[in-house]
């Protein structure tokens, strides 16, 4: 006979992976429309965006609704810790994708962000892309966390060089491409820090389930 409290990690975390999964696949969006230069194909992608941040934000609220609802258990417990930490996570993610996609939006009829800020927001963006890939391995090869120290490393260094570049001049471009090169930089950031704290949280919960 399975074992309930194994069979509710197991549930959790494959929860977590879906989210996770899904803020892969918003972000990669938003990450396109930032390099696009405009036109329909913008357009449409930005719908697409629209639709994959609701789906994110509908799944994170059925979590919360299923666990963070009227009277939860005590032996409940590790589950809804979880949600609260993965919702709140989620919720926050899903603002920075916003911003993203509103910078994105905001550019769709105009120029592209200059070519010595365009590359290295759209590698930070890679950066934190490739993150993202490896928290959801962690919970769905169940890798240890520390698979994503390096790639978190990266995700850093790359913001750490971003914002010298920008405040060192060490490029020259439009104030308001150094603005929304800025922000996206905090935005990747940010997102990367928060995607790894949901994988830690899930393997956390599935360090202490019963084995077998």
């Amino acid at each position: 006979m399975a074992d309930p409290v194994r069979t509710r990690t197991d549930g959790d975390i494959a929860r977590v992976a879906s989210l996770l999964q899904q803020t892969h696949a918003a972000l990669g969006i938003a990450s396109d429309v930032v390099r696009a230069a405009g036109g329909v194909d913008t357009v449409r992608r930005m719908a697409d965006l629209g639709r994959t941040l609701r789906a994110l934000r509908g799944e994170a609220d059925d979590l919360a609704a299923t666990e963070l609802g009227a009277g939860p258990q005590e032996k409940d417990r590790e589950s809804v810790l979880t949600a609260l930490y993965v919702t709140e996570d989620v919720a926050r993610i899903g603002v920075l994708i916003e911003q993203v996609g509103e910078i994105a939006g905001a550019r769709s009829s105009g120029p592209r962000l200059a070519a010595p800020v365009r590359v290295p927001v759209g590698d930070l963006g890679d950066a934190c892309l490739r993150l993202l890939a490896r928290a959801r391995d962690v919970l769905q090869l169940a890798a240890p966390p520390a698979v994503m120290d390096r790639d978190l490393a990266d995700v850093t260094a790359r913001q750490r060089g971003l914002s010298r570049l920008l405040l060192t001049g060490g490029t020259v471009c439009p104030v308001r491409d150094a603005v929304d090169a800025a922000v996206l930089g905090r935005c990747y950031e940010e997102c990367a820090h928060r995607a790894a704290a949901m994988a830690r949280i899930a393997a956390l919960l599935r360090e202490g389930a019963p084995q077998g």
